[in-house]
């Protein structure tokens, strides 16, 4: 989540609505956009997916009714792999349903009709939940190719950027010897190797810096031992 400081993320939050029905969808999203957030609107899971492998979000708004994947499904999911806020706005509302919808990962559960102001206060108050609970970190998905700074900053990697990554967060904080490096990039141990390696770490470098000036790619060299990524880091 991008939290340069508490009061800037808890007033601005990035949102996401999971909702099939047109005008629903329209309603939460234009009704949300009044208090200051970044809303996008999506119709179902695979829509989701695609806005997130785009870019980041900081609170997911599901319906359980879905085309697809139900609601349910996707909550497991997303507190599985992730640490969005989950929140549910449904017109489930019998006590089993509720309750599963909880079981299922959700932060919090609203039945339709919901009132904006009511549900944009409750958004607050969890933000600043997660605010006090999880701070900053890198984020890698290998499955996409793209690391994430504690920004929020989404960076599209190269192939052989994204077999580096890998290697050095198998153990984040070690050392990876260089030859271990060189096998995974299917690159020969010649006299040429720590040259075409160091040009690799120092693009990634700079693509970072680029991106996103606040931050600095936590990839350190051993001397004529390997490299280490020396930073917190999420999947």
């Amino acid at each position: 989540m991008n939290r340069a400081t508490e009061n800037t993320f808890v007033t601005s939050l990035r949102i996401i609505v999971v909702e099939d029905n047109h005008e629903l969808r329209d309603i939460l999203v234009t009704g949300l956009h009044y208090f200051g957030h970044r809303l996008r609107g999506v119709s179902d899971g695979q829509t989701l997916d695609r806005a997130l492998a785009e870019s980041p979000a900081d609170i997911i708004i599901l319906d359980l009714g879905l085309p697809g994947e139900d609601g349910i499904a996707i909550a497991r999911r997303l507190r599985k792999n992730y640490s969005y806020g989950v929140v549910m706005v449904t017109a489930r509302g019998r006590t089993d349903e509720r309750v599963l919808g909880r079981e299922s990962g959700a932060d919090l559960y609203f039945v339709k009709p919901v009132d904006i102001r009511e549900l944009n206060a409750a958004l607050v108050n969890l933000a600043h939940r997660l605010f006090k609970r999880t701070q900053p970190a890198w984020r890698f998905t290998s499955q996409t190719s793209m690391l994430q700074t504690p920004q929020g900053v989404t960076i599209h990697l190269t192939a052989q950027e994204c077999l580096l990554m890998q290697k050095l967060l198998e153990v984040p904080g070690s050392n990876v010897p260089r030859r271990e490096i060189f096998t995974v990039l299917n690159q020969p141990d010649d006299i040429y190797a720590d040259k075409r390696l160091e040009t690799l770490v120092s693009r990634l470098r700079g693509k970072v810096k680029s991106a996103d000036i606040t931050s600095e790619l936590p990839v350190r060299a051993r001397h004529n031992l390997g490299y280490a990524f020396l930073a917190e880091v999420r999947p």
